[in-house]
């Protein structure tokens, strides 16, 4: 993961990365939250997993914040 945001924010230039999980996704959460994504807003009951509703998850980094922790 932090290759690819080192080519998102370095070669593509990006200012910004950002992605959405389901609330039971935590290993990912984590992950994501590792490589310095932040949670930027959670939409309430809006996927439906295994026959029940969870929360998406919406998390994102700044080109800023990749910098300053890579």
């Amino acid at each position: 993961m932090k290759t690819l945001l080192r080519f998102l924010f370095l070669r593509l230039n990006l200012n910004r990365v950002q992605l959405d999980t389901w609330s039971g996704n935590t290993r990912a959460i984590r992950a994501y939250e590792k490589c310095g994504f932040v949670v930027e807003g959670r939409l309430r009951q809006n996927e439906y997993v295994n026959g029940q509703y969870y929360d998406t998850i919406m998390m994102g980094i700044l080109r800023e914040e990749f910098a300053l922790s890579h």
